[in-house]
């Protein structure tokens, strides 16, 4: 009876260590779902420069979605679907379509940061709390080009914690292309 008691406790240590073995090594983490994840839960922060040579101007006209396979806008009051992983791990699969690309650059830098407000009223700054961060070089080998000659990148991961548990979440996306054209989008509503 003892010894089964024991590993009965040691079991939290255990899901504890596989869990954070999966997604807090120094190295970059593997299996799923960074398996499915469109860098394999890289950052390739130094495949991107901007281009002197470049003179478009203007801003990037951005539109939020989710995906892994397809992408699916996301509507007002629309944010993405959290995905529950087999060792109690939360992600969403962000995703992100620029309408007036750059078409001779097709590389952009990704922004995204995912927050979360457990308050009843989250009008205020002060009432969200970042969730986390991602940082990722999309490019041809990535990206896909719409019959519309839209750029879109589908399964950018994001885990998240708080957004799973706070009632309300929020996406948002700063993307920048060589040309140093940027867009910023945001969504917000009810985490589910």
């Amino acid at each position: 009876m003892m010894a089964a008691m024991r590993r009965i406790a040691a079991l939290p240590v255990v899901w504890l260590f596989t869990l954070t073995a999966c997604w807090f090594d120094d190295d970059t983490p593997t299996g799923p779902p960074c398996e499915d994840d469109v860098l394999g839960c890289d950052s390739n922060l130094d495949d991107f420069e901007i281009d002197p040579s470049c003179e478009l101007e203007g801003e990037l006209e951005l539109v939020l979605g989710q995906g892994e396979t397809t992408f699916s806008p996301l509507a007002p009051g629309e944010v993405p679907n959290i995905n529950y992983g087999f060792q109690g791990g939360q992600h969403i699969w962000a995703a992100l379509q620029i309408h007036n690309p750059a078409t001779d650059y097709p590389r952009l830098k990704i922004d995204i940061t995912v927050s979360a407000c457990s308050q009843t009223n989250c009008t205020s700054l002060d009432a969200w709390t970042i969730d986390n961060t991602r940082q990722l070089v999309a490019d041809e080998t990535t990206m896909t080009v719409t019959p519309e000659g839209w750029f879109e990148q589908l399964r950018m991961l994001v885990v998240v914690d708080d957004y799973a548990f706070a009632g309300r979440g929020k996406v948002e996306m700063l993307v920048t292309d060589p040309c140093g054209r940027q867009g910023y989008a945001v969504v917000e509503g009810m985490a589910s």
